[in-house]
């Protein structure tokens, strides 16, 4: 399960620096709950594989490939032979000769229809939230089979009682008895779901929690108010589009007003464009900032 995860990230990944702005590494990074290192490490795969990568105001896109020798159907499966080769480049750096470059064009050609892409990553994790949103309405335990951690950088089983899902079921909320806290879980980090014999056991510790724009979840908000120039407005609506219902143009000043749970998700976008935007309050997110720059700088 492991593998197909870094191959469905990897696919992803190709999709977002197809983009007309393309992607940055932290705000990539975040989206995957990975490291920027691991972003890092996909983006020097894909060149390895041959991808064409810019670098423009640390933003990265691909350019160039002759997709339009194909026709519509011809996008629409990989042979065998294909699929194999794609999982062995994938995996294994392996990628070389007129029937690899064939398939990388046929790769590049394909994340144009973004929808089609995605469903090719999504099918075990659509099976995933099947299996638990059954468990939600018969209140039973599941094991999340090799769950990959990124705050604790390790892969292991995780039993919890689920709660719901987040920002369309990217995310789930559920109590863990093991370290009695409610968290969020990625559901594509999830390896496979077993539904437990047994129900819940501790629904008088399930919190209610909220998420933001940015990805962070908690119970009590704060309310965070940015000033944005507009190639920093057309980012944010990009990278976090639940965002952009809290942007307000007043003249030629985008105002961005937004309640977060913690400021590292709505920090990572601020510290990625600070010729680009202000930050009017809170005190405690200014001071919070000034501080992410005082480490970087030592």
């Amino acid at each position: 399960m492991t593998e197909n995860r870094k191959i469905a990230r990897v696919l992803q990944l190709i999709i977002r620096l197809r983009s007309p702005l393309g992607c940055g590494k932290a705000e990539t990074a975040a989206f995957f709950d990975v490291t920027v290192r691991t972003i890092e490490r996909h983006i020097k795969l894909l060149r390895e594989l041959g991808f064409r990568i810019e670098q423009q105001e640390g933003r990265y896109r691909i350019i160039s490939s002759n997709q339009s020798k194909f026709r519509h159907e011809e996008l629409i499966a990989f042979s065998l032979e294909e699929a194999q080769l794609l999982r062995e480049a994938l995996l294994h750096h392996r990628m070389s000769g007129p029937m690899e470059r064939q398939l990388l064009d046929k790769l590049y050609a394909l994340t144009e229809m973004e929808e089609l892409a995605d469903s090719m990553t999504n099918l075990e994790r659509s099976r995933t939230i099947a299996l638990i949103r059954r468990a939600i309405r018969d209140k039973k335990q599941v094991m999340l089979v090799d769950y990959e951690s990124a705050n604790s950088h390790s892969t292991r089983s995780r039993i919890v009682e689920p709660q719901r899902f987040l920002d369309y079921f990217r995310y789930l909320l559920a109590y863990e008895p093991e370290t009695g806290q409610s968290k969020t879980f990625k559901t594509d980090r999830i390896g496979e779901v077993k539904v437990m014999s047994r129900g819940w056991k501790h629904a008088d510790k399930h919190q209610r929690m909220g998420m933001d724009a940015f990805g962070l979840t908690g119970i009590h908000p704060v309310t965070v108010r940015l000033h944005l120039s507009q190639r920093a407005r057309q980012l944010l609506c990009e990278e976090f589009p639940d965002a952009a219902s809290g942007i307000e143009t007043k003249g030629k000043i985008n105002v961005f007003v937004g309640q977060v749970y913690g400021f590292e998700g709505i920090g990572r976008f601020v510290t990625g464009l600070l010729d680009e935007v202000e930050v009017i309050e809170p005190q405690t997110f200014k001071d919070y900032i000034k501080e992410k720059i005082k480490k970087y700088c030592q």
